[in-house]
């Protein structure tokens, strides 16, 4: 009976040796994995929040464009002669004013 009990004692250790070397491997797969899953997760978040930030800023231009064309319409003729002539000044006195030196 003693060496048929030592017998199974061995066969089950053999066998638990082997099954956590199963449990080791197993483990090593599922975190190599989830290192190499990584990249592909934060590239994918960060180009989520690019798009996010991309439609906030479109959001925020055409608010801004509503306003300038709000602006350009709301200019009566009488008035739209004294802008121009103001900005022609303004553009004229920018190309002929000569650079500070010294």
């Amino acid at each position: 009976m003693a060496d048929d009990s030592s017998e199974i004692v061995k066969e089950q250790s053999e066998a638990g040796a082997a099954g956590h070397l199963a449990v080791v491997g197993s483990v090593t797969a599922a975190n190599t994995k989830s290192l190499g899953d990584g990249p592909a997760f934060y590239h994918s978040l960060a180009m989520g929040n690019a798009v996010a930030h991309q439609n906030r800023v479109n959001a925020i231009t055409e608010a801004a464009m509503g306003k300038v064309i709000e602006a350009i319409i709301g200019v009566s003729p009488s008035e739209g002669g004294a802008d121009v002539a103001a900005l022609q000044q303004l553009m004229k006195g920018a190309q002929t004013t000569p650079p500070v030196t010294g």
